[in-house]
């Protein structure tokens, strides 16, 4: 009868079927098991409230229940409609004492019928924002990527406005809270959004400008490299998923995987070289598009001159880190100098950071140049130029401070003209014939953009030609402050007349009448470019430059479109650019091969006794000292002060007279000292 029990309840077994099967069964068919549903449905309910008696304990039959029913919810809409609401009502009465296990099961349940679009997102915002509080990283870092995700897939085919500036202000209102984790994660999602081009309009741009005065600074910081347009910075300071930690990730399996080993000179090596790699591999991530600057951002912004003022005053409080100062310090002078602004507060707030010691100088001289701009009284700009002047530009500083010191004043004179007057343009201009090569160059860059904007202030040899020419002709007129000139044509169209009907110069009537003559195509526009290039390279240099080398720079450009309007500008009408501090520093030396680092050891070494010999014979003049006092009679030495000293010497001086001059005949056997 046992025997015949044991069949009995193995053959029950098999009937059973397991969750995994009747899932798949039910999302064939699911009309055909709807009592089964049932079924499970009731067996939820009762874990359920067991579950919610003690919901620190995990329970790995209700975490399979929770799973098996948010994979066939979406088959029974009607029965299932109450299921996210009763896992959204356990999150938020029981995420504080949770078991972490139970937790991040419920919110896959929750991201997976998301995923099938059973209820809104909206709908779990809150209730995430609130586990984001949580210690579980692994758990805030799905919830975060799906919530990115997303947004991103509703905005993918169609963007719904009305849902988007309720997601908008939710994420507005959360930034405002005074937990900080919630904070930088609404602010994480604001940036990821604005990066993916999802939310890029000018109503996010202003919401995130609010975030700049947060008192958290990794959320101001992380949104002022979004405004200056720095396309890789500021996530990692308020995720978990930094850069550092996967790269410590990567060598700490390059570590484990030698742990327990024997330390062999093989294995030493390798795991050096596993080091090496991924501290490589992160550099390489991080240089990637660094060099990419978007002013998008920067320029939808609706009131510059108000946000530039709160973050001046943010900045003179003080009691921040010196590097975050720094880059809020840069991103109100990028405000200034793309907008223009009138913030003359700054100027001299600046100027007490322009010492040549002061850590990261370059950096600050970089916000000066990108805060100088035409509207900006000269008067203002005038005391930090001259401050700059007296403190890098003098011959007690290094050559690598004089330049750095000349390249800002070239920077901030090509915003702003007439800063400088005649006689302290020549004192800067005398350092031309300087013996280091990077202080001489820097000033003739300096002596080029006078040459092009405003030539009537450097001295007549400093002209050119070309400059002198224009000046006499009255082509440059003097530049003055606060004076807009409206054009009547497009500018250097008299080039491209001069070119065409191939006269030496142009005149304002030639390139009339080639406006009104023809319409200008892409290609009359290009080659507008150039010329208007060609003419601010001639007056810079001072010559005109013959055919070949203007056909060959015209060769050798690149064929981006972009590229060559942004390289044939010329200084005038350029826009408002952004100026780094390795623009400003000065220019490294060039590394020497191993073949002229060896020519120049082998120059430096010299036989010191031939050169002796050579000097003595090559020497003019009469007898040495040494000479005359060797050939000098006898009789007049008896009375000088060596001989009375050597006669009044004890025997036990001369005999340790003796003992040295023993010891010193002795070492010198071999090289006995030669007679002069």
């Amino acid at each position: 009868m046992a025997a015949v029990a044991t069949v009995d309840d193995d053959k029950e077994k098999e009937r059973v079927m397991s969750l995994p099967q009747l899932q798949n069964l039910m999302k064939r068919d699911p009309e055909a098991y709807s009592v089964e549903f049932d079924q499970q449905w009731s067996h939820f309910d009762s874990q359920m409230e067991i579950f919610k008696l003690k919901p620190q304990k995990p329970s790995s039959s209700f975490a399979e229940q929770v799973m098996f029913l948010a994979h066939v919810a979406p088959s029974f809409p009607d029965r299932a409609k109450a299921f996210p609401d009763l896992l959204i009502s356990a999150l938020n009465d029981h995420f504080e004492v949770m078991h972490s296990s139970m937790r991040t099961t419920l919110v896959q349940a929750l991201i997976l019928l998301r995923n099938r679009n059973q209820f809104p997102c909206s709908k779990t915002l809150p209730v995430y924002f609130k586990l984001f509080k949580s210690q579980d990283k692994g758990l805030r870092k799905s919830i975060f990527t799906h919530i990115v995700r997303d947004i991103a897939h509703m905005n993918q085919k169609s963007k719904n406005q009305k849902v988007n500036f309720e997601l908008r202000d939710f994420f507005f209102a959360r930034l405002k809270e005074a937990e900080t984790e919630v904070c930088r994660h609404a602010c994480a999602v604001f940036i990821t959004m604005y990066r993916q081009n999802v939310w890029c309009d000018t109503h996010v741009a202003n919401l995130m400008s609010a975030g700049l005065l947060h008192p958290d600074l990794k959320i101001a910081a992380a949104l002022a490299h979004l405004f200056l347009g720095n396309k890789t910075k500021g996530l990692e300071g308020i995720l978990d998923e930094s850069e550092d930690e996967e790269e410590d990730d990567n060598i700490n399996e390059a570590v484990m995987g030698i742990v327990g080993a024997k330390k062999t000179g093989n294995r030493i090596k390798r795991l050096k070289r596993a080091k090496k790699a991924a501290k490589k591999a992160a550099r390489r991530n991080g240089k990637k598009d660094s060099s990419v600057v978007s002013f998008v951002a920067i320029d939808l912004l609706n009131d510059p001159q108000t946000l530039a003022e709160k973050l001046l005053q943010r900045l003179s409080k003080g009691g921040e880190p010196f590097l975050f100062r720094l880059l809020m310090l840069h991103l109100v002078a990028r405000l200034i100098g793309r907008h223009q602004l009138q913030v003359l507060n700054l100027y001299p707030f600046l100027q007490k950071y322009l010492v040549p010691t002061q850590k990261e100088v370059t950096k600050v001289m970089a916000a000066l140049v990108e805060a100088s701009h035409p509207a900006v009284p000269p008067d203002d700009v005038r005391p930090v130029i001259l401050h700059v002047v007296r403190y890098f530009v003098t011959e007690a500083n290094s050559p690598e401070v004089i330049e750095i010191g000349l390249n800002t004043i070239r920077e901030v004179c090509a915003r702003s003209i007439n800063i400088l007057t005649e006689e302290e343009l020549t004192d800067l201009c005398s350092f031309r014939k300087h013996k280091n090569k990077g202080v001489s160059m820097a000033v003739k860059g300096l002596i080029n953009t006078y040459r092009e904007l405003h030539p009537q202030l450097l001295h007549r040899s400093l002209r050119g030609r070309e400059a002198t020419m224009a000046v006499s002709r009255g082509e440059v007129q003097t530049p003055q402050f606060g004076e807009l000139q409206a054009s009547e044509k497009i500018e250097g169209l008299e080039l491209l007349a001069s070119k065409k009907h191939k006269v030496e110069d142009g005149t304002a009537k030639d390139a009339k009448d080639l406006m009104a003559e023809k319409v200008l195509s892409p290609d009359d526009f290009k080659q507008l470019r150039k010329l208007r290039l060609q003419k601010s390279i001639e007056l810079q240099m001072g010559r005109k430059r013959p055919a070949e080398e203007m056909s060959s720079s015209s060769n050798s450009g690149s064929d981006s479109d972009a590229d060559e309007e942004e390289d044939e500008r010329g200084l005038t009408g350029r826009l408002p650019d952004q100026v780094s501090a390795d623009m400003l520093a000065a220019a490294p030396k060039r590394a020497r091969t191993k073949a002229e680092r060896l020519a120049r050891v082998r120059a430096g070494r010299t036989d010191f006794k031939e050169k002796i010999l050579e000097r003595a014979k090559n020497r003019k003049g009469g007898r040495t000292n040494k000479e005359n006092a060797r050939n000098k009679p006898l009789i007049m030495t008896l009375h000088s002060r060596a001989v009375k000293d050597k006669k009044a010497r004890t025997a036990k001086q001369k005999l340790a007279t003796l003992r040295g001059h023993i010891k010193t005949l002795r070492k010198n056997a071999a090289h006995p000292k030669r007679r002069r």
